[in-house]
């Protein structure tokens, strides 16, 4: 009757056939910070969810260059690609983990050799860049070499104080871009149509 019983439970359990994971195939970071395994779903044969959910699911990440597990977080270690398997039983399922480390800083905005007016102001934008990718929700800070001649604000505008160079620095982290800005005699700059104001006395 014993044997009966076991058998006829051992029948109706269900029985893992796949694993889904949510959200996109491939999970793109671009810090070293350690990142959360992606909700894994095990299947029966039918596609529906096991409920209960099996609780021996199990996790490996390779290559360890690229990313290693810690309990249930893959922790970032260096560029590449790495591999993020789920397995219960015999039943396993992976995702691609790419880490892509930001590598240099892009400035923008200013053409070299081309004059701001003095008094008047450039606005400049700096993009973190992993490749040819850009971070976003990185903090970026201006600076100017030679505030005598240029000033740049918080949000990168660069505004001319008096006749110069002086080189502008994004800084994000430990990242950081020049540009060498020319500020030029306000008198030079092109007349407005109708703006006396504007043109050279």
């Amino acid at each position: 009757m014993v044997a009966l019983l076991a058998l006829a439970l051992t029948g109706c359990s269900p029985t893992p056939a796949s694993i889904k994971f949510d959200g996109e195939p491939t999970a793109t970071v671009h810090t070293l910070d350690a990142q959360a395994v992606k909700k894994a779903t095990v299947l029966d044969a039918d596609g529906k969810a096991l409920d209960p959910q099996p609780t021996d699911l199990s996790w490996s990440v390779s290559p360890a260059t690229v990313a290693t597990l810690d309990k249930t977080n893959v922790k970032p270690v260096g560029n590449g690609e790495a591999t993020v398997e789920a397995k219960v039983g015999e039943v396993k399922a992976s995702y691609k983990f790419v880490v892509a480390l930001p590598d240099k800083v892009e400035i923008a905005g200013y053409t070299a050799g081309t004059p701001v007016a003095v008094g008047a102001t450039q606005a400049l934008t700096a993009a973190v860049m992993a490749g040819a990718d850009k971070v976003d929700g990185t903090q970026i800070t201006w600076e100017s070499a030679n505030t005598a001649v240029a000033t740049v604000d918080a949000s990168g505008t660069v505004t001319g104080v008096t006749m110069g160079t002086s080189t502008i620095k994004a800084t994000a982290g430990e990242l950081s871009a020049t540009v060498d800005v020319t500020i030029g005699d306000a008198a030079a700059a092109p007349a407005v149509a109708g703006d006396a104001t504007a043109a050279p006395k």
